[in-house]
């Protein structure tokens, strides 16, 4: 017969039985039916598929709902003397037989009694048989060249037997398929069952039970075939934890099937467990290395990690840098396993994150005046900070953070310590040198972003992430107003900077030069209104003709109120300033540009404590004071950006003026003074 490619072997079957009421009217009157005889009842699946395509009748107990009655029922339905369910007029009904033969029907007077209503249709009607006379069974049509499709099908019994069981799934099979796989045989049909055994096998090792119960008896009977064939093991007599041994040797089909597990292991939560009790007795894999198929070889070497990870506790930096690569050697690839992917192994992912901190730190951040540092800050300096941060973010509990962090001090504290008291030394000897022009005013179209304590690291994570998406930035530097703390530095970024003094000021806050108001946020966005900028709110968009000025970004309150924990906030805050971003731009805003106000130190476990006496400054902070006029005292000293003759002590190296803080900013260091204006457009 023609076929196309999407014609299937249902689509095979119909057009049989069209082809068999057919006549030529020139000579032949139409027939009253076709009379479809099957003895073996091998063609029973196909009837609820058959009734929707064919008007088609069944030989059995009395069901008119699906067309299906006795013999004298039939004869009724043929005389469309049943109003309720009359049959076309323009094609000849399909009497399907089931249990009956030809010879049946032929033997009229020998033919059982409850046949003989339909014994004439034989002469009035046309038969569908081979042309043998015999009836047509599945594998007859499916190789039959006169009459059926000509196509190859295995005459071994387990083939027999695979062909009926798949024949509701081999119905909706297209004969391009069937062609290309013949000559049919068992593991093809079965495979038509189970489509994707690996899939089918992982959902029984997950849960056997459950499993069984959505399989009738001809899928269940193929699904053992398959695991007896391909996986050489049988379900009806082995237990899925037996099975699940299997998946520590992957070879063959079961690689296909650890590999499919490891691509989606949430899919099959219980298998775990399973692997857990499958794995072979500790006597027995005492001097293997752990392996990625058990749980619990993880989690014995996310404890020896943890462990070697807290012995770093007060190591010399390059007893550390040593050990961590050592462990990474080890460790490293625990990330690809499949327990990682499930976050059970955070360990090992904080340990990619600490060799990380291990190369950055080796380059001490120095240069021969402060621009120079901030310029190797922002070529490279940046990457031990994230590495910190990211490190911090792979971890949660208790016992992990004490190890990550005794990594952290003994790698990143030295650097960190080096690198500010370096900062420092240069602006005592270079007065005025951590000092950047004001920001040129922005141009009509731009609206200014301020982002609250945008440290440098944590915008290059944002300009990748905007980079991305397909928009245009641009990342520079500036240092911030000193000392780096929101009441001096915000206003110093802003627009109207011009317009403010810190003279007789005895708080870190500037004034208006001819007002005298102390700036907080109200006195801000006043200046900014009166200066013809829009003040935009937080989901306010302006009017994209002019200038604005909008703010976003909670890192500094989080950062005090939580610590070490601002590690696993910063993607979320990330994720509101890139939609604020988008949005402007959408809105018609030509650019947007990004400024902050100050950085901050972050350190696990707290920042050192630095002394000053209480009587020595008009106001202090975590890292700043502003002194009271002739005090001198063994600190950091620079001038205050809003009245160059106010001074203000800055902690030496990474100290703090409060016990117990891992979050801080005022100081010098790169991290807090070295800051990004990040421009972005289309």
């Amino acid at each position: 017969m023609q076929d196309t490619e999407l014609t299937t072997f249902l689509d095979a079957i119909v057009q049989a039985l069209h082809r068999a009421g057919l006549y030529n009217s020139n000579d032949q009157v139409a027939p009253v039916a076709v009379l479809w005889p099957d003895k073996e009842r091998q063609w029973l699946p196909l009837l609820p598929a058959l009734r929707a395509r064919l008007p088609l009748l069944t030989l059995g107990d009395h069901d008119p709902a699906q067309r299906c009655g006795s013999a004298y029922w039939m004869r009724c339905m043929l005389a469309r003397t049943l109003p309720d369910d009359c049959l076309p007029a323009d094609s000849a009904p399909v009497l399907y037989l089931p249990g009956v033969s030809r010879q049946e029907l032929r033997a009229v007077e020998e033919c059982p009694r409850l046949l003989q209503p339909l014994a004439d249709l034989q002469y009035r009607g046309v038969l569908w048989t081979q042309k043998n006379g015999r009836d047509w069974t599945v594998a007859a049509f499916l190789q039959s060249k006169e009459g059926g499709l000509e196509i190859p099908v295995g005459a071994d019994a387990a083939t027999k037997d695979a062909l009926l069981r798949a024949l509701p799934v081999l119905a909706n099979t297209p004969l391009a398929k069937l062609r290309q796989a013949a000559p049919l045989r068992a593991p093809f049909l079965d495979a038509l069952l189970h489509p994707d055994p690996a899939r089918r096998l992982l959902l029984w090792l997950n849960d056997a039970a459950a499993y069984r119960q959505t399989l009738d008896a001809a899928g269940w009977q193929a699904f053992c075939n398959l695991c007896r064939r391909d996986y050489a093991f049988d379900p009806a007599t082995t237990d899925p934890v037996t099975a699940a041994r299997a998946l520590s040797q992957p070879a063959g089909p079961w690689a296909e099937v650890w590999q499919r597990y490891t691509e989606a292991p949430a899919a099959y939560p219980n298998l775990a467990g399973l692997l857990r009790q499958a794995r072979p007795p500790a006597q027995l894999a005492l001097f293997e290395p752990p392996q990625p198929y058990w749980p619990q070889d993880n989690e014995s070497a996310e404890t020896a990690l943890r462990r070697d990870l807290a012995a770093l506790d007060n190591a010399l930096p390059g007893v550390a840098r040593a050990r961590v690569l050592e462990l990474e050697a080890h460790h490293g690839a625990r990330r690809e396993w499949v327990w990682s992917q499930q976050g059970l192994a955070p360990l090992a992912h904080a340990l990619a994150a600490l060799v990380t901190l291990t190369h950055a730190t080796q380059q001490p951040l120095t240069g021969a005046d402060a621009a120079a540092v901030a310029r190797a800050y922002t070529a490279t300096g940046w990457q031990s900070d994230a590495a910190v941060l990211a490190a911090l973010h792979a971890v949660h509990s208790a016992e992990d953070l004490a190890a990550v962090t005794a990594a952290i001090r003994a790698l990143y504290r030295p650097w960190l310590e080096q690198g500010a008291r370096a900062l420092q030394t240069l602006a005592a000897a270079q007065p005025g040198a951590l000092q950047s022009p004001d920001l040129p005013a922005p141009t009509a179209g731009t609206c200014l972003l301020f982002v609250d304590a945008l440290r440098f690291d944590v915008a290059r994570r944002l300009a990748d992430r905007l980079t991305a998406q397909g928009l245009t930035t641009a990342l520079d530097w500036r240092f911030a107003a000193l000392p780096p703390v929101t009441p001096t530095a915000k206003p110093a970024v802003s627009p109207v900077a011009q317009r403010l003094t810190g003279a007789g000021q005895k708080d870190f806050a500037p004034k208006i030069f001819d007002g005298g108001s102390v700036v907080n946020v109200a006195v801000l966005r006043s200046l900014l209104t009166d200066a013809g900028y829009q003040v935009l709110a937080a989901n306010e968009l302006g009017d994209p003709a002019g200038r604005a000025w909008t703010e976003a970004g909670a890192f500094d309150r989080y950062g005090h109120e939580h610590g070490w924990k601002l590690a696993h906030r910063i993607d979320e805050e990330l994720l509101l300033i890139e939609e604020r971003v988008r949005s402007l731009l959408a809105r018609g805003w030509r650019s947007v540009r990004i400024v902050t106000d100050h950085g901050w130190l972050l350190l696990s476990g707290g920042l050192p404590k630095s002394e000053l006496p209480i009587h020595a400054s008009h106001v202090r902070k975590g890292r700043c004071a502003l002194l009271k006029p002739g005090v001198v005292v063994d600190q950091c000293v620079v001038p205050w950006r809003w009245h160059a003759a106010t001074l203000v002590a800055t902690a030496a190296g990474i100290g703090c003026f409060e016990a117990g803080k891992e979050y801080e900013h005022g100081g010098i260091s790169a991290q807090e003074i070295v800051t990004p204006v990040l421009d972005i457009c289309r």
